[in-house]
């Protein structure tokens, strides 16, 4: 019996297309989402991305380590620094893709499937406004994902994250004025809906700052739920638009 091309050819096209919208196979619980057989989250940031505070982890670790215990099958990778500001943020990640084949902090954003950016509390000493902040996050942002296509590598997702509101002073409204702006800022390319802010500044340590392993707990469970969920939707959304 013989069989039209007419009906073979629109049967593979669509086969195809499903396979292109459902992208390649999770690597455990976690979309593969630069399809290179891993799943890889980086998350970079400031003093609470390094842990600083966690007392039940020699006072680091924080919500990352959490996460990595969590997802085994993935690499949770700190960049987590003590101090950092967005535009030191900034120079870091462009000196960084100079010498990207062999820069640690390059490698980790380049064969990341995420990104978090999880900084900008610490610009409140500068003394500048929130929105200066946003501007140099949205930079940081689209350089990673510019650089990483530029080098020929599939552009993670970038993901800012929401700050944890300090309980220090001025520096307390300042977050949560630019947390607002990081909220108003989200973009389909670029989600801004990593919710630490619904973090209890009861559990901040003595400094109002830094969470208490308590505190880092509760962000952990925010950022697994993030993965979990929001992750896979956001993977599920860009992949189906991308093949529109």
């Amino acid at each position: 019996m013989k069989i039209s091309l007419y009906l073979i050819v629109p049967a593979l096209i669509a086969v195809l297309s499903v396979k292109e919208v459902a992208g390649c196979p999770d690597v455990g619980r976690l979309p593969d989402y630069n399809c290179d057989g891993s799943a890889v989250i980086t998350v970079f940031g400031d003093s609470l991305v390094y842990g600083f505070g966690d007392k039940r982890n020699d006072n680091k670790g924080g919500y990352v380590l959490r996460a990595q215990e969590k997802f085994p099958e993935a690499t949770l990778v700190n960049r987590g620094l003590l101090g950092l500001k967005t535009q030191q943020m900034l120079s870091k990640i462009r000196k960084a893709f100079a010498n990207y084949q062999t820069d640690p902090l390059a490698q980790s954003l380049l064969t990341a499937d995420m990104v978090v950016l999880d900084v900008g509390r610490n610009d409140r000493w500068l003394m500048g406004l929130p929105s200066a902040t946003l501007r140099n996050i949205k930079r940081a942002r689209e350089l990673i994902t510019n650089q990483a296509t530029t080098l020929g590598y599939a552009a993670p997702l970038v993901v800012t994250a929401v700050l944890m509101y300090p309980n220090r002073g001025s520096q307390g409204p300042w977050v949560k004025e630019l947390d607002e702006l990081i909220i108003k800022s989200e973009t389909a390319d670029y989600p801004a809906d990593l919710r630490f802010d619904r973090v209890s500044k009861r559990l901040l340590s003595s400094d109002a700052v830094h969470p208490t392993s308590k505190g880092y707990d509760s962000m952990a469970t925010i950022f697994n739920n993030y993965l979990s969920i929001n992750y896979k939707q956001h993977v599920a959304r860009l992949r189906l638009a991308k093949n529109r």
